[in-house]
């Protein structure tokens, strides 16, 4: 196999990219929020993002430097991973990691995912300096097949689907605010939004007796028929305490039952112990757990 590394172009490559994820989903760690990744600032900078294909054009591979979360995003055909397409992965986000770091000035820690059961890609990550980080990750499921419990809401605040746009700036603070973080950005939810995989039926908010974007759960429908995901998903801290986690997952789950899904699945890292307690006491299970690894460029 000719495999053949070449720039990202833009919104055209991004159909293809999702198809390939969408067509490995049990070997793609991102799955569960991949349009919602695939819309994010990162990738306006096309030196962020990079492509191999084989001798006939077709997509074989892709890798993302995410800024947002400094991970590596990766997704391989199986047949391009006995190619050898993982270690030129690396190669390249080494290579741009440590141009970012030069560029801006500022030392870059860059995180990588792999499941702890595929010990040729965690031998391939320490090779090229990556080391065991702390940020495992815990996918789980819950059947919808049975009777989900009610939502339930404080007086005055109601669940609804949220007016996408006519709500952008509402929906960035919010998001901002439940992450403590400035990484949401109106162009990134915009493009969210206008994903052909978005569903604005399946993104909830609670509205406070204020008016105010309280809570939201975005969710999706998944590459594997009958799974629907859950990603991503927060609460404002002025609210927190007031049961509004629950509530709109439980709405989601609603809503991702009524468009066909029979089984939902959310990601969680393993050390918050809010979403642990959250996803156990709503019935979810673990599916598979993730390890994390880590490697730092700059001074």
């Amino acid at each position: 196999m000719i495999i053949t590394m070449r720039p990202f172009t833009g919104a055209s490559d991004i159909e293809r990219m999702i198809a390939l994820a969408y067509a490995f989903p049990d070997q793609y760690l991102r799955s569960v929020d991949l349009p919602y990744r695939l819309a994010s600032w990162a990738l306006d900078n096309p030196h962020n993002v990079c492509l191999w294909e084989d001798e006939a054009g077709d997509l074989l591979g892709f890798a993302i430097i995410q800024l947002p979360w400094r991970s590596l995003d990766t997704c391989a055909h199986p047949a391009a991973r006995d190619a050898g397409i993982e270690r030129l992965m690396l190669v390249w986000a080494t290579e741009r990691a440590q141009e970012i770091a030069d560029e801006s000035g500022q030392p870059l820690t860059l995180y990588v995912d792999a499941f702890e059961h595929d010990a040729e890609q965690l031998t391939l990550l320490a090779a090229y300096g990556f080391v065991p980080d702390q940020s495992a990750m815990i996918r789980m499921v819950r059947s919808l097949e049975d009777v989900l419990p009610q939502p339930h809401l404080p007086e005055g605040f109601v669940l609804r689907p949220i007016d996408g746009m006519r709500e952008l700036r509402d929906y960035v603070v919010l998001h901002r605010a439940a992450f403590g973080a400035a990484d949401m950005t109106i162009e990134w939810r915009r493009r969210t939004l206008r994903a052909p995989q978005y569903i604005p039926e399946l993104d909830v908010v609670a509205e406070a007796p204020d008016g105010r974007l309280a809570a939201f759960c975005m969710c999706w429908l998944g590459p594997v028929c009958g799974e629907g995901y859950i990603e991503p998903l927060g609460v404002h801290p002025d609210f927190a305490g007031y049961g509004l986690g629950r509530a709109v997952l439980l709405d989601g789950l609603w809503r991702l039952q009524a468009h066909g899904a029979t089984l939902a699945v959310i990601d969680r890292y393993e050390g918050d112990e809010g979403a642990r307690a959250l996803c156990d006491a709503l019935g979810f299970r673990t599916r598979l757990r993730t390890v994390g690894y880590a490697r730092r460029f700059g001074t």
